[in-house]
């Protein structure tokens, strides 16, 4: 009788699984459709792996993860700066970018936490300017560096390149989720008879 059950709860987390999987594939696939810059094998990937994307039921939920993945991966980029600038052998020449991206940084993790507790309050527009600001000081990071002459080192400029794109996803569902909220539920004609 136990491996009957434990079959059975085997195969319910199995099924459970897959649902999820589909669910956030499918929220990407649709973000990616209406914004082409979205990066589908990205969304999937981070959104899926996120814990609380099995707690999401919809979009709103998928959007309310991808900002906590923007806040997530800005904490990183600002501990790789922390390392970097830490490390021996850093020109002085990017001293000044790296002080400037790790200030930039922490503004980027205020912007996506913000901008998650605006829709998780279903502020659709405000959680957009909030991603739209994370973008913004993403970008700058790139800028402080371009100044100086020099590209991004690595890991830091792997994470500036996923927190870009996570703005951009997390703007996308966002824009999913608003567009739905604004649309008014169909009527049926049938159900209206004239006498």
């Amino acid at each position: 009788m136990k491996g009957v059950v434990v079959v059975v709860v085997m195969l319910s987390l199995s099924l459970s699984a897959v649902a999820e999987a589909a669910k956030v594939e499918k929220t990407c696939k649709a973000a990616a459709a209406t914004d082409k810059r979205v990066n589908v094998r990205m969304c999937v990937s981070q959104l899926g792996h996120h814990r609380d994307s099995q707690k999401a039921e919809d979009a709103w939920g998928l959007a309310k993860v991808a900002a906590l993945v923007g806040v997530n991966n800005a904490d990183l980029a600002a501990d790789d700066i922390k390392d970097l600038e830490a490390g021996r052998g850093i020109p002085a020449t990017i001293k000044p970018a790296l002080a400037e991206c790790r200030k930039l940084y922490r503004g980027v993790g205020f912007a996506f936490a913000g901008a998650h507790d605006d829709i998780n309050d279903r502020s659709y527009v405000a959680g957009e300017a909030r991603l739209s600001e994370a973008l913004s000081l993403t970008q700058l990071c790139n800028a402080a560096f371009a100044k100086v002459g020099v590209p991004l080192p690595q890991p830091l400029a792997q994470m500036t390149a996923d927190s870009i794109q996570m703005a951009i996803i997390a703007t996308a569902i966002t824009c999913l989720v608003k567009e739905t909220a604004a649309t008014p539920p169909t009527t049926s004609s049938s159900s209206s008879s004239t006498p």
